[in-house]
């Protein structure tokens, strides 16, 4: 099993397809998607840092083997941290975006006759 598994992307891809889609609605919408990725991002941290993973003494593995280690608060760690970082490269890239349109709408509006 390797160290990220394909469920790790659902949540990124969540947010970004939310912020895609938002474009074509109303303002807010595109910063209530930046305002609850992080949160959620946040919580599947959280969510990760307090799932367990106990072995069972008929196992045979000690606490220091990482063959019989529990992957899965792991893929929640991942996933929070990679949501959390897509939520901060949206964020950039849509002050840029926001800054270009409010720019492009003064340039038109002072250069109408």
């Amino acid at each position: 099993m390797g160290m990220i598994s394909g469920y790790v992307w659902i949540l990124p891809a969540v947010i970004a397809v939310g912020w895609i889609l938002s474009w074509w609605g109303a303002r807010w919408m595109r910063w209530g998607v930046l305002c609850a990725g992080p949160v959620i991002s946040v919580l599947f941290l959280v969510a990760g840092s307090q799932l367990s993973s106990p072995l069972s003494p008929d196992s045979g593995c000690t606490r220091e083997q990482v063959q019989c280690m529990d992957w899965r608060p792991v893929y929640w760690l991942e996933s929070g941290l990679i949501g959390f970082v897509c939520c901060v490269v949206l964020l950039v890239v849509t002050i840029v975006a926001e800054i270009v349109i409010r720019f492009e709408t003064r340039a038109s509006v002072n250069s109408a006759p």
